[in-house]
């Protein structure tokens, strides 16, 4: 996919993302927005009430995630060990400490999840419907073209009676265009109003997921796995995969950057608190010659090879749980030994500062 067929943000980006939709979703347009999609039969999760009152405390819920979470940017060589490395996560159940706070609103630099290019089912449905519909291809080809995928997340707690170590919310954004039915595709002008009456992204969907109670199995609390069929559960394992290796100091690194002058200005227009935002990314290196391994064992290596990048289910002894923890590739054997040669390994690595000498 080319950096064309979907939005592109920077780290400086996201507090404005964050103000725009918190003042679009704060506005008339909020509750309008959420009573057309349960009217429409898009909205699965939402609130008990009528139709109205639903559309209201979704708006005003998500509004306050957005105006109380804190920053996050997850940057493109992140992104990439995150698609590397996800599938083969093993399951667990997550808890509030594996996210980095309580309330947060993430961009990411890559798309988190894309429909088409991810679930073959979804687009060999879409060229089915597109062959058996000729006035449709071409606005299948613009979908397949335009698979933006999930750009952003928020996430904050939920109450619900069942569950009673509390749950968990997530929002998953998408491009707000690619939500259009076909006249957006064919017409300027209806094009251009959608511009102007949407902000950049919209909710795509939605999660939500109960914490684990002490005396309930954790096999009940554990997100889909990877071969399992992908629904929003899914997308929030990948969430929780991405600040799992963000949490990985080895792996990690984070930095802040202050949002300027003039978003700062119009922030507190708007009525919200300023924040400035973390980005995570890979160290600059991750990985690391460990000529010494063949010393601390009686076995006598003649050779280095290397070893690929894995998870390790680690055990956490003061809160009695397992975690997954990345093992970077890294190199095995004596130091002066040749590299045995063979299966090509692929180390994902962020990229190399150039010499300045």
């Amino acid at each position: 996919m080319t950096d064309t067929q979907f939005p592109r943000f920077s780290a400086t980006d996201v507090p404005r993302l964050r103000r725009e939709l918190a003042e679009w979703y704060g506005s008339p347009k909020g509750p309008d927005f959420y009573y057309q999609a349960i009217k429409m039969g898009r909205q699965a999760i939402k609130p008990p009430g009528s139709p109205e009152k639903a559309a209201v405390q979704l708006a005003a819920t998500e509004t306050k995630r957005l105006s109380e979470g804190d920053l996050w940017y997850v940057d493109d060589d992140l992104c990439a060990l995150l698609n590397a490395a996800h599938p083969t996560m093993p399951k667990f159940a997550p808890q509030p400490w594996d996210l980095p706070g309580k309330v947060g609103f993430a961009v990411f630099a890559e798309p988190l999840y894309r429909p088409l290019s991810d679930d073959q089912t979804l687009t060999s449905d879409l060229e089915a419907r597109a062959a058996a519909d000729p006035d449709f291809a071409p606005i299948a080809d613009r979908l397949l073209q335009d698979d933006s995928g999930i750009l952003a997340v928020s996430w904050g707690p939920v109450s619900n009676p069942y569950w009673p170590a509390g749950g968990l919310w997530m929002s998953f954004y998408s491009e707000a265009l690619a939500h259009q039915d076909a006249a957006f595709f064919e017409d300027p002008r209806q094009a251009a109003w959608a511009r102007n009456q949407l902000p950049v992204l919209i909710v795509d969907n939605e999660a939500t997921m109960a914490w684990q109670h002490d005396a309930a199995p954790v096999e009940e609390f554990q997100l889909p796995g990877p071969d399992e069929p992908v629904t929003t559960l899914s997308w929030a394992r990948l969430v929780f995969a991405a600040f799992q290796l963000a949490s990985q100091g080895n792996l990690s690194e984070t930095d802040t950057v202050a949002p300027g002058r003039p978003e700062r200005r119009r922030t507190d227009r708007a009525g919200l608190p300023a924040k400035d935002v973390r980005v995570v990314r890979l160290r600059r290196s991750v990985t690391d010659s460990r000529a010494d391994d063949g010393a601390e064992t009686s076995r006598q290596y003649r050779h280095r090879w290397v070893v690929r990048g894995h998870w390790r289910n680690h055990w956490y002894p003061a809160r009695k749980t397992h975690r997954p923890t990345w093992i970077a590739p890294y190199l095995k054997g004596p130091e002066t030994a040749p590299l045995l040669g063979g299966e090509r390994v692929t180390v994902i690595d962020a990229p190399k500062q150039a010499d300045e000498s």
